[in-house]
């Protein structure tokens, strides 16, 4: 059951170099050109593309319904200016039922989009291996309505996650700015969240590999703020820095002595200003 599954994560991350989840071949392309789809029996790499389809579908509704980005999006549309502004969950989860039309708007205009692709008739032989592919990998012969990884009733999938996501009972850790990296060690995100264990699920979602945790601070989105405006020249995208030697060194200043504080309140006051001093420095 392990391998079954080591294998679903495997070849979604591989479909991201086809554009997964909103856009992919016709199936029976990637069976083609996937050397460990291609060297199983028909039916059993069939299954294993629904199943990796799927599951790339779901890290991204993971990530556009992320509860920080939901807590970001009110925080940022609030009049109230106070850093300490926490939004319960059921706002939360609120607002994520909210932002459904908008994936289902994007996923419908990406099929209408493909739908209305005129047919290559002007190489009939071309035109006729590629029925014939289909076929002798049991698919129609015409070609398919959709190519993307979403359910055909993509509200219910949404929904599907959404309840996924808030449903799992967390306990509330405070507003912690983190540095933490997933899948690629050569980027740090520096974000806020009021939960940092829902967050690191959530990461955990997104990507196969273990998050690694380099510090978390007890702070506002003010300190959030400080340090993007600080390492602004290592922006990658958004919340995503590249881990410049810059930054490995405020981790290391910020850290290091605190490890070996006593309790964990203690530890976080520390830390906290130990990087308001390195901020003004």
């Amino acid at each position: 059951m392990l391998e079954k599954e080591q294998a679903i994560q495997a070849l979604a991350d591989r479909l991201k170099r086809f554009d997964a989840p909103l856009s992919l071949p016709e199936d029976w392309i990637i069976l083609c050109d996937d050397d460990d789809l291609r060297n199983m029996s028909r039916a059993a790499a069939k299954a294993l593309l629904a199943r990796a389809k799927n599951e790339t579908a779901r890290r991204w509704l993971y990530a556009r319904f992320d509860p920080t980005d939901m807590d970001l999006e009110l925080f940022e549309k609030s009049e109230c200016s106070d850093d300490t502004q926490v939004f319960d969950d059921k706002l939360l989860k609120q607002r994520a039922l909210n932002s459904i039309d908008d994936v289902v708007s994007t996923v419908t205009a990406l099929r209408n989009t493909y739908a209305s692709l005129a047919s290559d008739l002007t190489q009939p032989l071309a035109r006729q291996a590629t029925v014939a592919a289909r076929v002798a990998y049991g698919y129609p012969e015409e070609r398919p309505d959709r190519t993307d990884c979403f359910d055909e009733d993509v509200r219910r999938q949404c929904r599907r996650t959404i309840n996924e996501i808030y449903s799992s009972e967390v306990k509330f850790s405070g507003t912690v700015v983190y540095l933490i990296s997933t899948d690629n060690p050569e980027f740090v995100k520096i974000g806020f969240t009021t939960c940092l264990e829902r967050r690191l699920k959530s990461l955990r979602t997104a990507s196969h590999v273990e998050p690694t945790i380099h510090l978390t601070i007890e702070g506002t989105r003010s300190l959030e703020r400080e340090l993007h405006t600080r390492f602004e020249a290592a922006r990658y995208s958004r919340e995503w820095f590249r881990l410049t030697d810059a930054i490995k060194t405020f981790i290391a200043s910020a850290g290091s002595s605190e490890v070996r504080a006593g309790d964990a309140s203690t530890l976080q006051r520390r830390m906290v200003r130990r990087s308001r001093h390195l901020l003004s420095n």
